[in-house]
């Protein structure tokens, strides 16, 4: 009996190190030019791993017996379509080119997601600071042609917080928000504001 109320224990000790982060989507679609939207249907690919994203964060020697994940399911899947939303007459998603012909098609896959979370050392307590970088591969096709234009799009998120272990997870998300806005303004700017598809 003694064993198993250890066990027991040591289980309720490590479930309450655990902490999850869950993030919304976000929009770059303030940043398109009125001038520079594209008068066409698209049609929007998705790949999977940016449709269910769940990620460990990395953290340092400080609170490292914390484990800290974020689960962002589709927030940046709905965060490209919500930016791009605007700039087309019409967005669908689409698995491939064939689906609409007459849209442009564009394709997105993650190229990488990396949260990471380290403690300060305090004098009485540590304090959270997270760094998140975020950067997505795009190829995007034109109407009747193969493809004419390909980028990545990248976030960059800071954010320092207050609190020892038990608050570095509202850190991290906040780090995480700031770098897929900043990855939708680039979105903006590389695809849309560029005239990159509409131009030869």
């Amino acid at each position: 009996m003694l064993k198993k109320g250890f066990i027991i224990g040591v289980t309720a000790l490590l479930q309450a190190c655990a902490y999850s982060g869950h993030i919304q989507s976000v929009s770059g679609a303030a940043e398109v030019m009125p001038t520079r939207r594209v008068d066409a249907d698209a049609a929007i690919r998705v790949a999977p791993e940016l449709s269910a994203i769940s990620k460990k964060v990395n953290t340092g020697f400080v609170c490292s017996a914390h484990n800290y994940t974020l689960n962002m399911g589709g927030a940046l899947a709905d965060s490209i379509m919500r930016t791009l939303e605007g700039s087309f007459k019409s967005v669908v998603r689409a698995d491939s080119p064939n689906e609409n012909p007459q849209a442009y098609f564009l394709d997105f896959s993650l190229d990488e997601f990396s949260p990471r979370l380290r403690f300060n050392p305090g004098f009485w307590i540590a304090t959270p600071e997270a760094n998140t970088e975020i950067s997505i591969r795009v190829r995007a096709s034109r109407p009747g042609s193969g493809p004419i234009f390909q980028t990545t799009l990248r976030g960059q998120g800071h954010d320092e917080g207050s609190g020892g272990c038990g608050e570095g997870m509202p850190v991290v998300e906040e780090a995480t928000r700031e770098a897929m806005q900043r990855a939708m303004d680039d979105l903006a700017q590389k695809l849309i504001n560029s005239r990159a598809l509409t131009e030869d």
